[in-house]
Formats: C-alpha cells, sequence, structure tokens
C-alpha cells in the first residue's frame, strides 16, 4: 500500500536510509498517522477513524520489524524527521494460512470489508507464484511524506535493504505487494513487477449495496504483484 502526491518539497538529497528497528517503532507510527493516513487513497476514501488505523498501523510496524527488510529514510538536517518508509516482512510458503494477513479489529463495516479485500489479494498467493518460490518479501507499506515526494526516493528504498546476502540467509525468492494506488502500481510496473491477481475496488459494496472503495486518484483496482530476485537490478552485496 503505497502513498504518493505533490506539495512544497523538502530537497531529498541529503537524507539517511537505513534499516529499520524496533526503536523506530513510536517514529514510525508518528509519521504513518502523519503522512500516509492523508496520503493513501484507500484511507480517504474511508475516512478510516483513529482507532482502526492505530490496529492496522500498529500491527504492521510490529510484524514488519522483526525482520531487516524494512528501511526507514531519516532528514538529518530537519532534526531526525522521518521522510519516508518502506514495511516489508517474510512470508514463508510453509507458514500457517493468515500469517500475512493485515490486523483486523472492531471496526466500522467499510474498514472491515476494505482489510478483507486487502487479505484477499494474497490469498491465494503462493498457488500464483512460481514453484521454486519459498519465501517472499512483503511489501505492506510505501510511504513518502508530502514534502518529499516526487524525488525518486520509493525506488531508491525498494533495493536499498536487499543484500544479496540477506537475501540468500531468508531464502528469499521474490517481492510481493498489494499496490492499492494508481502512483505505486506505475513505480512497481517500472521496476520490472509483474501483476498477478487485479480486483476492481467496485466490487466491494456494503450491507446496503454502497460501493465502499471510491478512489479519488482514478485508481480503480487493486493489484497483487511480483517479482522475482533474479529479476531485481543493482542489488547491494
Amino acid at each position: 500500500v503505497v502513498a504518493m502526491s505533490s506539495l512544497a518539497k523538502t530537497t531529498a538529497s541529503n537524507l539517511i536510509y537505513r534499516v529499520a528497528v524496533k526503536e523506530d517503532s513510536a517514529k514510525l507510527l508518528d509519521f504513518l498517522f502523519k503522512y500516509f493516513a492523508k496520503d493513501e487513497p484507500c484511507n480517504r476514501a474511508l475516512q478510516m477513524p483513529h482507532h482502526v488505523m492505530e490496529v492496522l498501523f500498529t500491527g504492521t510496524v510490529e510484524r514488519c520489524l522483526q525482520k531487516p527488510f524494512s528501511t526507514i529514510v531519516i532528514n538529518p538536517e530537519k532534526n531526525d524527521e522521518v521522510a519516508a518508509c518502506l514495511l516489508a516482512s517474510v512470508w514463508n510458503r510453509s507458514d500457517p494460512a493468515g500469517e500475512a494477513d493485515f490486523a483486523m479489529g472492531m471496526f466500522p463495516e467499510n474498514c472491515q470489508l476494505f482489510v478483507k479485500f486487502l487479505n484477499s489479494m494474497h490469498e491465494d498467493f503462493w498457488k500464483l507464484a512460481p514453484k521454486d518460490v519459498e519465501a517472499v518479501i512483503h511489501r505492506e507499506i510505501v510511504s513518502v511524506g508530502t514534502p518529499y515526494m516526487r524525488q525518486g526516493i520509493s525506488s531508491k528504498m525498494l533495493t536499498h535493504n536487499l543484500s544479496k546476502k540477506l537475501l540468500k540467509q531468508y531464502n528469499i525468492g521474490g517481492l510481493i505487494s498489494e499496490a492499492s494506488s494508481l502512483a505505486n502500481q506505475k513505480v512497481e510496473e517500472k521496476h520490472g513487477f509483474k501483476t498477478l491477481l487485479s480486483k476492481p475496488y467496485d466490487k466491494v459494496t456494503d450491507s446496503n449495496g454502497n460501493q465502499v472503495l471510491k478512489l479519488d486518484d482514478g485508481t480503480t483496482d487493486m493489484k497483487l504483484n511480483f517479482i522475482a530476485i533474479g529479476a531485481l537490478k543493482n542489488l547491494p552485496e
């Protein structure tokens, strides 16, 4: 799930990219509430209450920081404020069903329908994945702060923590993503991701028959995207 838009910019020349660790949790949550909550088009369409985002964001941050594949981008010239983040977990073919699911609680109906829709995107992934892939990196949230957008940060974060040594250690065969916005879909397509599954947003309706996800950025479908590790270029050693 990725958010991008264009407002006043802060130049990204001196940003620090590093592995996100558990000590970054509070900083990452603050960042997600400040930017991702407003910039991601599904969040805007749903007008998610704070307690819903808290469950989703906290669950995602906790899961993703257990492995070394998440990236935090810091601006040292602005008191180490967070400029962007990529939150990613490891998902093994042998994991129990639902291991990659996003968290759900006592949510309003529209938010429950969204999370179910989001989780349905990857429920058949292992049937669609190449048979030789045993583990993938699941790109759960990619978010660039509004002042830092349109400067190539998402592209740089894509492979920043994907050292060949780490990928081998975790037996990673590829990357997957539920691409929720046109902006993210274009970034991933540019880098060689292939769409394994596409589901239209207009099929998600509530108990009164109302469409739940009317996105204001022109996105019509959510896409389950995949790229094999061998197709990624310029991986660090």
